[in-house]
């Protein structure tokens, strides 16, 4: 890629990647020296170690290898992991940067932004914990930094598109949520000059590796589990966007519906989070322990009791999925283990940091999201796809379409799109001519 011909001919790519490592490691081994650990992590933990043995037979498929397999390169040692994540956190600036200066500003203000964005601590933090995001965030940081380049759309270059199409695959790998991408890409693009002749046009290619780890990872889980879903996790998930409504099940799912409704009472009242209801009702309640179903099989339960409940209450549904799930969202997120601190009064220090900065992005997503209102009543005006269209669905798309899928920890999942946010707003400015008054302000 051109970023990395260019990295020491540009200077600013060269000190971003000095800045960015050195930093990281001096709050690793300084103030931080450990890898956050989630409950979400021994799964993946778990995979790694399935597949270090060459064989996934009898694996319960509630992981896509994509991250396990930065972790097999890390030897199974989770610091290891961390420093590859740092080098991705470190690259993925760089990515940033000509991303900026694809959209027209200088590089002394890209280099500007990029140390600015790369100082919320929310980033570090992510690179610290044993979780997808930073990996997800890196994929996603590749993408933009394509799509976003002058000449993509008019390029007849078919290597670009495969490129595209792997490391969207890779993002599938990642998590195959992911998979609505190449849709969204091919969409956004063919409407961009819309032909009913060019519809089979050279993006079809970015469909190529993402149904592939789609379809193959969901075969693999098939063979071993019995059923033909990308993460075995998926049916119980989807329950969980029943919470409000359980009780509301049709007959044949009450068995599932009624001790739903009695733990997310019970968790409530405990005022624990009520997302996590009918996790508390498998797990610690083992309501479901008399049927004598297996975990696969009873998620596989789970999800035709969410499909049925949803379908008998569309109202509820839609309720839920906008004012809780669709929210959440947008809310600002940081992953970290108190304990993990070297000092306590650091902790207490980076505490009062990220309620500033968490501030600074309620107002970014605020913003963004009004923002993109009007990028899209003004592209059904003009009838026009524009970068800022374009930009805007990068982040509306999922944020819809996870909020229909789960309820949960859906702010996590926000965290690979925070810096899109940032660059509409950016881009907003500029064409307005508001970012030229500042610049001469400042």
């Amino acid at each position: 890629m051109s970023i990395i011909n260019n990295i020491f001919k540009d200077k600013n790519l060269l000190n971003l990647l000095l800045f960015g490592f050195i930093i990281r490691l001096a709050l690793f081994f300084g103030l931080y020296p450990d890898a956050s650990v989630f409950p979400d992590s021994g799964s993946y933990f778990h995979l790694a170690k399935k597949m270090s043995t060459f064989s996934l037979e009898g694996y319960s498929g509630e992981r896509s290898p994509g991250y396990p397999i930065l972790l097999l390169f890390a030897i199974g040692k989770v610091k290891i992991l961390i420093i590859y994540q740092f080098l991705l956190g470190t690259i993925c600036s760089l990515f940033w940067y000509k991303t900026l200066v694809n959209f027209k500003f200088t590089n002394r203000e890209s280099f500007c932004i990029t140390i600015l964005l790369q100082l919320f601590i929310n980033v570090f933090f992510y690179e610290t914990a044993f979780l997808i995001e930073s990996f997800a965030l890196f994929c996603m940081s590749i993408v933009i930094y394509i799509i976003t380049k002058p000449n993509y759309s008019i390029n007849k270059n078919y290597k670009v598109e495969l490129l595209l199409s792997i490391v969207l695959g890779y993002l599938v790998l990642i998590k195959p949520f992911f998979a609505y991408l190449p849709f969204l890409i091919y969409g956004l693009f063919t409407l961009k000059k819309f032909n009913f002749r060019n519809l089979i046009n050279k993006k079809l290619i970015l469909f190529i590796f993402p149904l592939v780890v789609y379809f193959g990872w969901s075969y693999v889980n098939k063979i071993n589990t019995g059923y033909f879903v990308s993460t075995t996790f998926f049916g119980l998930n989807l329950a969980q966007n029943c919470v409000y409504f359980a009780e509301k099940s049709p007959d044949e799912f009450q068995w599932v519906g009624q001790p739903y409704a009695e733990f997310r009472d019970k968790t409530i009242l405990e005022e624990r989070d009520v997302a996590m209801s009918i996790w508390n009702a498998y797990g610690e309640g083992k309501a479901f322990d008399s049927y004598g179903l297996s975990f696969v099989e009873l998620s596989h339960e789970f999800g035709e009791y969410a499909k049925a409940t949803i379908i008998s209450n569309p109202k509820d549904y839609a309720k839920q999925v906008v004012t809780r799930s669709w929210l959440d969202f947008w809310e600002p997120s940081i992953s970290w283990n108190e304990d993990k601190f070297r000092f306590n009064s650091v902790y207490n220090l980076f505490v009062k940091i990220w309620d500033v900065q968490k501030i600074i992005l309620y107002t970014i997503v605020v913003v963004f999201i009004l923002i993109s209102f009007v990028v899209y009543i003004r592209a059904i005006y003009k009838r026009h796809i524009d970068t800022s269209f374009i930009i805007a669905s990068f982040v509306i798309v999922p944020s819809i379409l996870q909020a229909m899928v789960t309820y949960g920890t859906n702010s996590r999942y926000s965290y690979p799109f925070d810096f899109i946010m940032v660059f509409m707003l950016l881009i907003f400015l500029k064409e307005k001519g508001i970012w030229n008054k500042l610049r001469k302000v400042i």
